[in-house]
């Protein structure tokens, strides 16, 4: 008995140092030693609970340390990203919530700054990400907000839709935040005698909201699919709530990338880069429940490329006089595509030339004279192969004879005279 409650004692007493060993490194701002010993007391008794919490405890100030430091070192984003971590493990930190919405309010700054800086033409697709960046850390920035919901009506006013449009959007957005400012005051400072012009304003963003809505889906229906997008993010700047917005946006971005990735496969069609377009195509059929009739032109574009090309590189082959070669790439072509043009007629007319050369050579080799073995083989030469094994090099040497009797007979006319 006394042998246990010794054991018992020592574990007590082994424990306590550790928790105080833990608890100091922290103190002393040693967070990476505090926390290996206390991942280490933890995986030596995985049953102990407070073991387990100390390394909860230990973990948590790490992550904090680590993304203070980050946040002092100017990297927000990453700083934020350990804050978060450990808000996964204490949920309820309260030093945790703090650092977060305060990198998350720095963050949102930063992310407007960079907007303002790109606020020429040519950097909309930019500042636009810049602008959802603000809203991504700070949901109800109103300068995100009004930058971002301009931006939009002005990238539908550049791809072709009216000024009125413009004009009038730019208008009830103005309208709307003043709306929305005007009724967050009156909830800030209790004014109840102003609760009808609240739920006026509450009226207002829902009338604009539809509004907005019913475009967007013209706009779809019309294959508009960025201006789409555009609108039905509108809807959401209104109405963050929206069901119908959220999911029109989502398929608007994927409608809107499919119609972008279209055009690189359209373009790597035209390139000749067959397998990059089939790549790219069946991602697009992943994405897209709209434009599948394009996906299904463009690959049918491509098989027919494939088959121009073997078609081209046959005819090729055929007009450098490589007749078998030839023949085989019209046979390749046709087991694929029997009827495709005029290949198969090309083919039999090859064959035709193929048989006649050698038909013609052999006669050409057997002739009794030069004059019939140069009938033979001009009629190769001339009509069905004329690269044909030694053909040429044959004529040569018969015109070279001929040559030679003509100056013999000229010297016997000479002599007799």
């Amino acid at each position: 008995m006394g042998l246990v409650l010794g054991v018992a004692a020592a574990c007590q007493s082994e424990r306590g140092g550790l928790e105080q060993d833990v608890t100091t490194a922290i103190q002393h701002g040693r967070y990476a030693l505090a926390l290996e010993e206390a991942r280490r007391w933890a995986e030596a008794n995985p049953g102990d609970a407070s073991a387990q919490a100390l390394f909860h405890d230990a973990q948590v100030a790490w992550m904090l340390d680590r993304g203070r430091e980050q946040v002092f070192h100017g990297d927000l984003a990453r700083g934020l990203d350990y804050f978060e971590r450990a808000q996964t493990l204490e949920p309820d930190h309260p030093a945790v919530a703090s650092w977060i919405k305060k990198t998350r309010a720095q963050l949102a700054v930063e992310w407007l700054d960079a907007a303002a800086e790109n606020n020429g033409p040519e950097n909309m697709d930019e500042a636009e990400r810049c602008y959802e960046k603000v809203l991504q850390y700070d949901p109800g920035n109103a300068g995100a907000i009004d930058g971002l919901s301009q931006l939009l009506l002005l990238k539908n006013y550049r791809a072709g839709l009216s000024k009125t449009y413009f004009d009038d959007g730019v208008s009830s957005f103005r309208v709307l935040l003043l709306q929305q400012a005007r009724r967050a005051f009156q909830v800030s400072r209790h004014y109840r005698e102003n609760e009808p012009a609240a739920l006026r304003a509450e009226q207002v963003e829902k009338l604009m909201a539809e509004e907005r809505l019913a475009q967007a889906q013209r706009l779809e229906e019309s294959g508009l699919y960025f201006a789409a997008r555009n609108e039905y993010r509108l809807v959401l700047l209104i109405e963050p709530e929206s069901a119908a917005g959220r999911d029109g946006l989502d398929r608007m971005d994927r409608e809107s990338r499919a119609t972008r990735n279209l055009a690189e496969a359209d373009m790597a069609i035209r390139r000749g880069e067959l397998d990059s377009a089939a790549k790219t195509l069946a991602q697009v059929g992943v994405l897209t429940d709209a434009q599948r009739d394009e996906v299904s032109r463009l690959q049918a574009g491509i098989e027919e490329k494939r088959l121009e090309d073997l078609y081209q590189a046959a005819r090729m082959l055929s007009d450098d006089y490589r007749y078998p070669e030839a023949v085989a790439a019209f046979g390749d072509l046709l087991a694929i595509a029997p009827d495709y043009k005029d290949a198969a007629l090309r083919k039999a007319t090859l064959e035709e030339f193929i048989h006649l050369a050698e038909e013609f050579y052999a006669k050409a080799l057997e002739a009794p004279d030069d004059a019939v073995a140069e009938e033979y083989l001009r009629a190769i030469h001339d009509v069905h192969w004329p690269e044909y094994k030694d053909v040429v090099e044959r004529l040569k040497a018969i015109e070279a004879r001929k040559a030679e009797r003509a100056r013999a007979a000229a010297g016997d006319g000479d002599g007799g005279g």
